[in-house]
């Protein structure tokens, strides 16, 4: 017997999601107790029942893995769960009871989107808080209007997604103007992220953001910083589908002697880009591409190029500020 949120890749999934846990809970306890900060905040907008089974074998959910690592490193904590299904909330409640635990905690009967702007307002001492909130929408897309307002409100809260790249490349393919992943993780703001290799044909893919400047590379379990050649690698393939790899595999590099760039931050700065920038806001002719009603102010990228190599104007049109804030979902 199996549930409809589960599949093969639903187990490994959450022996990672254990892993990054305890990573991210040991190094917040060190810090909660050097600077005498709240409990350990862990919010789960897709909390599910706790229990999950497939194929007839039971393993414990995000719920239980957050409740037991927390056990297990004695740490002080306040939580919140959404799970929008009453019946799969009570089955929650039951789960989270009997697996009891010394933190505060709420089950939400509620969608996320309704429930936690709420708990946003309500969590005390937003700047000195330190914790997780984790977000596995099943097939659906990243929730980047909810991160990005947790982003706002917990500067020192780091975000989690799990998240399928197949689907966003199959809504594209059924609507252009659908987004690419690559959109909703610039929409969260947020100083770094990490991306996971992709495991099974739905692409699964963890997506981790924060304020931590210094944070590193987590290869062993294949988790690279957005800005490092690997991370751009990743993200190239999950966020184009084939055909989209098709068109752009031939982009040239426009000089053999071109020094050649090692972040993404220096590709925006290289002169060959800003050369291709100064093309397209010369085609735009003082109007935004997007709504041609203001100045453009600002490039977007319609697809992103492949690691080592240069745009081209296609790829790219200028807009104003308001369009590049309403594609990336940011409010301003």
């Amino acid at each position: 017997m199996s549930e409809p949120w589960t599949s093969a890749e639903t187990e490994p999934k959450e022996a990672d999601f254990r892993g990054i846990l305890n990573m991210h809970m040991s190094i917040a306890k060190a810090i909660i107790a050097r600077q005498s900060s709240p409990p350990y905040l862990y919010v789960d907008l897709y909390a599910g029942p706790g229990r999950l089974t497939f194929r007839g074998k039971e393993f414990d959910g995000s719920p239980l893995i957050f409740m037991n690592t927390a056990r297990q490193l004695g740490i002080d904590y306040v939580s919140a769960f959404y799970e929008q299904d009453a019946s799969v909330a009570d089955r929650l409640k039951g789960a989270l009871a009997a697996a009891g635990g010394s933190g505060h905690y709420e089950v939400h009967d509620e969608r996320c989107e309704i429930g936690f702007p709420k708990l946003l307002g309500r969590v005390g001492n937003p700047r000195r808080r330190y914790g997780l909130i984790y977000s596995d929408p099943i097939r659906d897309e990243i929730p980047h209007a909810l991160l990005n307002a947790a982003a706002e409100r917990f500067p020192t809260v780091d975000l989690l997604s799990y998240v399928s790249a197949t689907q966003y490349k199959r809504r594209r393919g059924v609507d252009e103007n659908r987004p690419y992943l690559a959109d909703h993780i610039a929409a969260v703001d947020k100083k770094v992220v990490l991306i996971r290799e992709p495991i099974g044909m739905w692409q699964w893919t963890f997506v981790l953001w924060s304020n931590w400047v210094r944070l590193p590379d987590w290869k062993r379990r294949g988790f690279y910083r957005l800005d490092s050649e690997k991370g751009q690698q990743i993200l190239e393939r999950l966020n184009l589908s084939a055909r989209e790899q098709q068109e752009t595999a031939n982009t040239p590099l426009p000089f053999d002697d071109d020094p050649p760039y090692t972040s993404y931050r220096e590709y925006l700065k290289h002169p060959r880009f800003l050369a291709i920038r100064a093309q397209v806001f010369e085609r735009a002719a003082g109007l935004c591409e997007r709504c041609s009603s203001r100045p453009p102010t600002e490039p977007h990228h319609l697809r992103y190029p492949p690691w080592g190599t240069f745009d081209v104007p296609e790829n790219m049109i200028a807009i104003c500020h308001q369009c590049h804030c309403e594609i990336h979902g940011k409010a301003s």
